[in-house]
């Protein structure tokens, strides 16, 4: 069982259903209660429930008004991955902002990894899906999802094969992605 108040991300399991039902900010999963939103767990020790309680802290920029953000992906876990947002639109932002990207919220399309979709060091045009701090977003739609990424074998930068793939020009290395309006053309430049 974790700890009351500790924060938790999207898809961390939380007990089973024996200790806890999912209550506000939970699901169940195959007799497992995970946390569907990202803030701090609390017990309901009299209904005996499960429920993530969202993270209050708001946003310096006013991001209710935002369309999408710009981020690198910085880490990865079996279901999510966390992001590194230097850019709002078209402003950039200096101290970078953490946000969290859940595989649910990755594509249209059902994937079991994150890492199907998305690599460390890839750069994302990306939605905010929550408004408070740490930023929660998405990247289903056509105009969202990797723009730019380099070859995991030999770092050259990839190329655009289609909405899923993207291929080395220097070794050939063919990657899935979940790929966006991508920036590297087929002549290696930027656009």
């Amino acid at each position: 069982m974790r700890k009351q108040g500790e924060l938790v991300l999207p898809g961390e399991q939380l007990g089973v259903l024996e200790e806890f039902t999912p209550g506000e900010g939970c699901y169940e999963n195959q007799g497992e209660v995970r946390a569907s939103i990202v803030g701090k767990l609390f017990y309901d020790m009299i209904n005996r429930k499960s429920n993530v309680i969202p993270e209050r802290k708001t946003f310096v920029y006013k991001l209710k008004k935002t369309k999408y953000v710009y981020g690198m992906v910085s880490n990865l876990k079996e279901d999510y991955a966390v992001i590194s947002v230097s850019g709002v639109e078209e402003r950039f932002v200096s101290p970078s902002i953490t946000g969290y990207l859940h595989v649910s919220q990755a594509s249209h399309k059902h994937a079991k990894n994150i890492r199907d979709l998305v690599r460390p060091g890839d750069v994302i045009r990306a939605r905010p899906i929550s408004f408070t701090y740490p930023l929660q977003l998405s990247l289903r739609g056509k105009d969202l999802g990797v723009i730019y990424a380099l070859c995991s074998v030999c770092g050259t930068p990839m190329l655009k094969v289609d909405d899923e793939h993207l291929k080395c020009p220097l070794c050939g290395n063919v990657e899935s992605r979940k790929v966006g309006p991508y920036s590297v053309r087929g002549n290696g430049n930027r656009s």
